[in-house]
């Protein structure tokens, strides 16, 4: 039961991401592989970004920022494993992830679920720097942390946001320990 939900999560996701578009035009492999670039873009980028004198916004960052009703869909009131779960059968994993990072603190129950759902999604992607990506790109806009005036975000809770930023500590480690006792198993077992 433990691992039921990390492998419906990961199913889920990965069915749906492989499955044809619904329309009847077939994409080329041009096309194929663009859709793909693009979706690991996305996951791979950090919602703000300070490099030298220059501030890098992504878009979702933006789309976050200015569309309320995007922003309630990102930050729910309550974050639940149903929001989440449907937010991976519709492929918007980085919003899914951010559920995930939200759902961890709650009991240990879910610090097991969630390690165990990033621990599955790390043999797809680089989840230890997906999921800083993912805190990067909404933990500034969070309403728990901040409130938004005249169109910028003012953190208003840095608790909060040190709170929150320690569960992705947590996690990351969690992952980059697992990762290391795989690689002592295979070690071991190549002797």
């Amino acid at each position: 039961m433990k691992y039921l939900l990390s492998i419906i999560i990961f199913c889920l996701s990965i069915n749906t991401f492989s499955q044809a578009p619904k329309d009847k035009k077939t994409l080329t492999k041009q096309e194929q592989n663009e859709i793909i670039l693009n979706f690991l873009i996305d996951l791979n980028e950090k919602g703000i970004e300070i490099k030298g004198d220059s501030v890098i916004v992504s878009k979702e960052y933006t789309k976050v920022l200015n569309d309320e009703k995007y922003r309630s869909k990102v930050f729910p009131k309550t974050y639940t494993w149903e929001t989440a779960l449907n937010y991976f059968k519709t492929q918007e994993l980085k919003i899914a992830f951010w559920h995930l990072i939200n759902l961890y603190p709650i009991n240990d129950k879910n610090k097991d679920l969630v390690t165990k759902s990033f621990i599955t999604y790390d043999k797809l992607f680089k989840m230890d720097e997906i999921i800083i990506n993912t805190f990067y790109t909404y933990c500034f806009l969070d309403p728990e942390i901040n409130i938004i005036k005249d169109g910028k975000p003012e953190v208003v809770r840095p608790d909060i946001l040190e709170k929150k930023l320690s569960y992705v500590k947590e996690i990351v480690g969690n992952i980059i320990s697992y990762r290391q006792q795989q690689e002592a198993i295979k070690e071991k077992k190549s002797k």
